[in-house]
């Protein structure tokens, strides 16, 4: 069956996932390459509820029930989708099952996730079968990693070719009101990333070296 949405942002009502939907309503529109989205997650109410709260024209958007305890309507969900965008998290707790069906499906995957553990681990347990399925698995497609990875990219385009930086070194300065400013799921994804280090090191002596993509920007390129 042929994929039915561009992309099914999963776990859309959660705190970073409501925003996702926000920012991904701007480019659903006749004149985008973006022309059909769908949302999914545990609670069809709460979905319903989160879309009116991100757009006030209240598009029809199709909502998709998909739970990461029950494996069979994951499968439904990464069956009808081009990609499935994952906001559920800690990543290391419900995570995996979704790699899963988005691979088996062969559709894509892009995550959020800042959890090295599960990164390298789902590399290593799901790299021959995506390959064998044409599933593109990416994750850390989030604030810990898009401003580093922006800023490379503005540095490449300040030297004139064939002139390029070696080494690129930054740093990131947040101001807030009063008080740490951060929702649970964060602070339980960094609290399980530090008590479970030793899995990560175990995970890195044990994994077999693969080649690494070479990517090339181009100096002026835009991004």
């Amino acid at each position: 069956m042929a994929p039915l949405y561009d992309i099914v942002i999963f776990g859309a009502s959660g705190f970073t996932g409501k925003h996702v939907l926000k920012e991904a309503l701007k480019f659903l529109s006749p004149n985008s390459p973006l022309t059909s989205l769908a949302l999914a997650g545990r609670s069809s109410s709460k979905l319903t509820e989160t879309l009116k709260w991100a757009s006030k024209t209240h598009p029809t958007i199709p909502i998709l029930v998909a739970d990461t305890s029950d494996p069979p309507s994951l499968r439904r969900m990464a069956s009808q989708a081009k990609l499935v965008l994952n906001c559920v998290g800690p990543f290391r707790l419900h995570s995996e099952p979704v790699v899963d069906a988005c691979v088996e499906a062969g559709c894509d995957y892009l995550d959020i996730c800042g959890e090295p553990e599960f990164m390298e681990r789902m590399e290593a347990v799901y790299y021959e079968r995506a390959v064998e399925m044409g599933s593109l698995v990416v994750s850390a497609c989030g604030f810990d990693s898009l401003p580093a990875e922006l800023g490379l990219m503005f540095n490449l385009k300040q030297w004139v070719s064939p002139k390029v930086p070696n080494r690129v070194q930054a740093y990131v300065s947040l101001e807030s009101g009063k008080g740490l400013v951060a929702n649970f799921a964060t602070f339980e994804s960094a609290v399980l990333g530090t008590s479970n280090a030793d899995k990560l090191a175990k995970l890195r002596r044990s994994a077999r070296r693969r080649a690494r993509l070479s990517v090339i920007y181009k100096i002026g390129e835009n991004f």
